[in-house]
């Protein structure tokens, strides 16, 4: 039976048998080796990665650090400046301001403020117009059409980043950081600015270095910073470590920084407490804004060759397990089953043998003795096997449970870390707030709902002299000054308890007792069941502030000169006068005051004498008015004097009177007395205007009434004045209207020969012609004088009688000299002779037939002018002649000098009856035959005037004798009938 089982017994079985025992093997030595051999240690290429990590935590710890502080720092600003704007309004709503004025106030604070050294703060409307601006030339500009930043005007309130190139001024400025406030009053969009590259100015650097040196704590790494001025910072682990003369110096290492500016580098370090080397890695990163270097080094660890295998090559370990399965399975196939094949081939052939033999009973015993012993090994092989097999399956579960374990494991320490860097950040954020708290520039309090101080930062000690210790526990009415009523307190807790919050400008005591102005905003801080908790304060010192806004204020409503009102000031007033007179119906005077003669004192004196003597004219009439009086000054030598309830005229001309003699004593000026007289005019509230400009405007027309009538002297405005004043305007208005209409016509009056009455010349005369009505010249001249519309006038009537010169040329009419008067300040314009070249060119008209009259005053105005401006004149072929001869002042010296060829005597002496001036025309001939001037005399009117100047030796006459002025087609019938060829052309000496 043995024989036969091992005739069965198959060698591949058993191969197949050695196979599974093998793999088993194989599983069961790596599981092992996983769980026995002893952890390996962590590498140095871990250990770089976590330094690289934590120099991009630095780097974006200094980057978050940064972007509060900008904004904690833009949004205070911009707190700051709404309260300042408030201020500014309420002033407007009590009217101490006008809107304009609260603005224009505004506007000066603002662009005067900086932030950090290139912020500014500027003021844009919901429009998009910039209204204030540092840069005043981009004051007015639309930016709404920009798409770059069209977007931050929609926005009231926030942080925004955008790109502007507003000026030259802030070129630089292309990316920038601002905070938005919206002051709704005035419809402004308040920016304050600051470049993004400038943010760092606005970093607490201590604060970082303290932050960095905390989480230098928390793993032993040493942290530093390196500024760009070559300043390096080491967190306090670093301070303790230094070279000792070998390994790599500092001044290396900022070396390597300065210049790769980011990366890692190992470096060899000589350990003081250990005399070892050790081998350090340094991650570090640039911000390249700032150009601050930030980075951590640590020790890399050090590890033996053969753990160091294992740990970084775990492949070769389960090479090595391989190799190792394979060389047990050789040695078990050799030692085993070989000798087994062998076993059973000499037992067949043992069988064999044995049948030919005779049966022996003790070899049949053995055999089966040994068959059983066979069949036994091999039940005991196949319970081996199952229980092979079991193990295996034991084997694969504790493999799955431990893979499951791993990734449990993997799971919570990932859990874990992110738990531990939440709180870290929680930390920096508490520290970050903490930091903002202690070092914000407003006084912060916090109190309990019962108002007991819990905490102050630096700035409430700063401002009030309280340390913190002093205020803690007590109660914000320490600070109280006294100079609030009940009333005030209780307005502002009745807001906290409605609203929730109040502010408002208050006035507290400081410890050393100096009371200073204050803007206090108070918060309610509530639990989730709407119950107050806490209350938080923010203040900060306005006392200069204030300060600032009396002076601007004086400088913008006070005289610099007198420190009287101005006219702002008095326009307000007024305007208060004339409501409170309306209400009681009572009367309100101004006086308008100007100086007589002052320009005198400034051009022989000089302007600081008349400075002085401004002043000490203000002192007096101050000196002599009631105290509810105002006495302002409008400029130059001009004041006003608001005068309210005036009970009757006689108090107004009693007052004016005091005025006038209050100036009749000398003006003392160093060594030199001054006398001075003035001119008042004097307007009322009802009946002389209702209107703050109706009476300024009326009390000067008055004032200029009396300066006509000889001045040093008063007078109350009437109807009539006004009456005549709006005539002046209409008929300066219709005289634009005329010249712009052409309705002005020239009349030609001639000249002739005193002796042969033979035509010589023309005299051009203006003549307004409105519809089929002639106005005469002495309705509209004097008008056209006062508003210096007679220069447009004279050119007018030149380029007219240029264009009627050329017609009888173009006519073959013969041609006469036409004589044009020339006004003052057509003759004093430094471009005059220009301007004439320019009318004659474009008439093509020779020079030789036009004359220019100017007045004897005129003349000697400004001799030196004059003279030059003739000779350019006579040098083009132009005549010029002096009008109304005798009528002025005239200097012999500089008319015998001046290149004049005619002497024009004014009508009244040649109508005149007396002798005196009857013997000032024969002067006056005499004299000019003397010096060669031809003598022209006008208004003649009758055959003796004629023969009598003919015997003084007159050389022309014009007059209405001979012909009256004429019309451009009476002038050429008067030409085209005088005897002689038609078309001759009269040559001009």
């Amino acid at each position: 039976m043995a024989i036969d089982m091992f005739h069965n017994l198959s060698a591949q079985r058993i191969f197949t048998l050695c196979v599974e025992i093998a793999l088993l093997l194989g599983l069961i030595v790596p599981a092992c080796a996983h769980f026995f051999l002893p952890r390996l240690p962590e590498s140095a290429e871990h250990e770089k990665i976590e330094l690289e990590r934590s120099a991009d935590e630095l780097q974006q710890l200094l980057e978050t650090s940064t972007t509060l502080a900008v904004q904690s720092a833009l949004q205070a600003a911009g707190n700051y400046i709404v309260q300042a704007l408030e201020l500014l309004y309420t002033k407007q709503q009590i009217d101490a301001l006008s809107k304009d004025e609260a603005q224009w106030l505004a506007g000066e604070v603002l662009s005067s403020q900086k932030f950090g050294p290139t912020g500014y703060i500027s003021a844009v409307t919901a429009n998009g117009v910039i209204a204030v601006h540092p840069d005043t030339n981009l004051v007015g500009k639309n930016l709404a059409e920009d798409e770059n930043i069209s977007r931050f005007i929609a926005t009231h309130q926030g942080f925004i980043e955008y790109n502007l190139q507003p000026s030259p001024q802030f070129q630089d400025d292309t990316s920038q950081l601002a905070y938005i406030s919206y002051f709704e009053p005035w419809n402004w969009i308040i920016v304050i600015s600051i470049p993004k590259q400038d943010r760092y100015s606005l970093l607490d650097s201590t604060y970082v270095e303290r932050q960095i040196g905390y989480l230098s704590t928390k793993d032993n790494r040493q942290r530093f910073i390196l500024y760009p001025n070559g300043r390096l910072w080491l967190s306090p682990q670093e301070k303790s470590e230094s070279a000792d003369g070998s390994g790599e110096e500092l001044p290396t290492l900022i070396e390597l920084l300065q210049k790769q500016k980011t990366g890692f580098h190992t470096y060899n370090w000589l350990s003081r407490n250990s005399r070892e080397y050790i081998t350090k890695g340094l991650a570090f990163r640039e911000n390249p804004c700032c150009n601050i270097i930030v980075g951590v080094s640590g020790q890399l660890p050090h590890t033996p060759q053969w753990l160091g295998l294992l740990n970084h090559s775990w492949i070769y370990f389960t090479v090595g397990v391989g190799f190792f399965l394979i060389f047990i399975f050789l040695f078990f196939r050799k030692a085993l089953i070989l000798p087994l094949h062998r076993f059973i081939d000499h037992t067949e052939h043992a069988v064999a043998d044995l049948s030919l033999l005779p049966v022996n009973q003790t070899k049949i015993r053995e055999c089966k003795d040994l068959a059983s012993r066979i069949n036994n090994l091999i039940t005991s092989c196949i319970q081996l096997n199952g229980e092979l097999q079991q193990e295996e399956q034991t084997s694969a579960a504790i493999h799955d449970q431990l893979r499951t374990e791993i990734v449990n494991r993997k799971e919570t320490q990932h859990k874990l870390l992110s738990e531990i860097a939440s709180r870290k950040s929680a930390e920096n954020y508490l520290l970050l707030f903490k930091n903002i708290f202690d070092y914000a520039n407003e006084g912060i309090i916090i109190t309990d709902a019962e108002q007991h101080i819990l905490a102050v930062n630096q700035a409430f000690s700063d401002i009030t002299g309280y340390k913190p210790y002093e205020a803690i526990n007590n109660r914000p009415v320490m600070l109280k000054s006294g100079q609030h009523s009940k009333e005030f307190y209780e307005e502002m807790w009745l807001a906290l308890r409605t609203t929730g919050n109040w502010s408002g400008e208050i006035c507290n005591r400081k410890k050393d007792g100096v009371t200073y102005t204050q803007w206090l905003s108070i918060s309610a801080i509530k639990d989730a069941a709407d119950t107050v908790t806490h209350y938080c304060a923010f203040f900060h010192d306005i006392t200069e502030l204030k300060n600032k806004e009396q002076q601007i204020s004086f400088m913008a409503y006070r005289d610099a000169l007198t420190k009287l009102p101005n006219r702002a000031a008095l326009e307000t007033r007024l305007t208060q006068a004339i409501s409170r007179a309306k209400r009681d119906k009572t009367t309100v005077a101004v006086f308008f005051i100007d100086l007589d003669n002052f320009k005198n004192i400034n051009d022989s004196l000089g302007h600081d004498k008349g400075d002085q003597v401004l002043i000490q004219v203000a002192q007096r009439m101050l000196e002599i008015i009631r105290q509810e009086d105002t006495l302002s000054r409008l400029g130059g030598d001009e004041f006003i004097l608001l005068s309210e309830y005036t009970e009757s005229e006689s108090g107004i001309f009693t007052l004016a009177s005091r005025l006038l003699n209050c100036l009749k004593q000398p003006f003392v000026i160093g060594p030199s007395k001054i006398y001075i007289n003035a001119s008042i005019g004097i307007s009322t509230y009802p009946e002389d205007g209702k209107t703050t400009h109706e009476l300024i405007k009326n009390a000067d027309m008055a004032m200029y009434r009396a300066k006509n009538e000889g001045k040093n002297k008063f007078v109350m405005f009437t109807r009539e004045m006004h009456e005549k004043f709006l005539s002046h305007i209409r008929i300066e208005n219709a005289i634009r209207t005329g010249l712009a209409k052409r309705e002005f016509i020239i009349y030609y009056q001639p000249k002739l020969n005193a002796q042969s009455e033979k035509l010589t010349s023309f005299e051009a005369l203006v003549r307004w012609r409105k519809g089929d009505q002639i106005i005469s010249p002495g309705m509209f001249i004097p008008v056209a004088e006062e508003s210096g519309l007679i220069d447009l006038m004279g050119l007018y009537t030149l380029e007219e009688v240029c264009r009627f010169l050329r017609e009888l040329q173009d006519m073959k009419v013969a041609l006469y000299p036409v004589s044009v008067n020339m006004a003052p300040r057509t003759f004093n314009n430094p471009e005059v002779v220009e301007t004439i070249d320019r009318i004659l060119d474009d008439n093509r008209l020779d020079p030789r037939y036009i004359e220019f009259e100017i007045t004897e005053t005129t003349a000697m105005s400004d001799v030196e002018h004059t003279i030059a401006t003739m000779h350019r004149f006579r040098h083009r072929g132009i005549h010029l002649s002096i009008d109304d001869f005798g009528t002025g002042y005239s200097s012999l010296s500089y008319l015998s000098e001046m290149p004049v060829s005619t002497l024009k005597i004014d009508q009244k002496f040649i109508r005149s009856q007396n002798m005196t001036k009857k013997s000032i025309v024969a002067a006056i001939a005499a004299m000019s035959r003397q010096m060669s001037l031809k003598i022209v005399a006008e208004g003649v009117e009758t055959r003796e005037q004629l023969q009598w100047l003919r015997e003084l030796g007159c050389d022309e006459v014009q007059g209405f004798y001979f012909a009256q002025p004429m019309s451009e087609t009476k002038t050429i019938e008067y030409i085209n009938a005088l005897p002689g060829p038609a078309g001759d052309y009269v040559e001009y000496e």
